[in-house]
């Protein structure tokens, strides 16, 4: 498998607004700690799965938008983009994300994790029936 620059192929005439059919992330992960406005220290969870892959140079990067779990009585929001793709062996790959959440109950977090590896859910052509 691996990269394939054909892949692209099925992209719009602006090849840098690339779809790439059926390929995304799940993701998920932990922000840092924080005070919130009462002074309580937490965390917050985040999970969810990547938006489509968008061409970016000689890779592709996805969207992320997704909510924290909540603590109290807040959660944050994350919108993002990933970094390009980071290949690994047998042909699939994860992508970087850092930032930091929306701003709520006086205080944000700042995240950074790897997606998962790509379409994790594929079935290998030895199962299929």
């Amino acid at each position: 498998m691996g990269y394939k620059e054909n892949q692209y192929e099925h992209c719009s005439k602006d090849k840098n607004k690339c779809l790439i059919p059926n390929h995304n992330h799940e993701f998920l992960s932990s922000t840092d700690y924080a005070r919130d406005d009462e002074g309580e220290i937490h965390n917050h969870r985040i999970a969810g799965v990547t938006g489509p892959a968008i061409r970016f140079g000689n890779s592709h990067v996805h969207k992320v938008e997704a909510f924290t779990d909540t603590f109290g009585d807040h959660f944050h929001r994350i919108s993002d983009t990933t970094g390009p793709a980071i290949f690994l062996p047998g042909g699939k790959h994860i992508h970087l994300l850092e930032g930091e959440t929306s701003f709520n109950d006086g205080h944000d977090h700042d995240y950074f994790f790897a997606t998962l590896i790509e379409n994790p859910s594929e079935v290998p052509e030895s199962k299929k029936c």
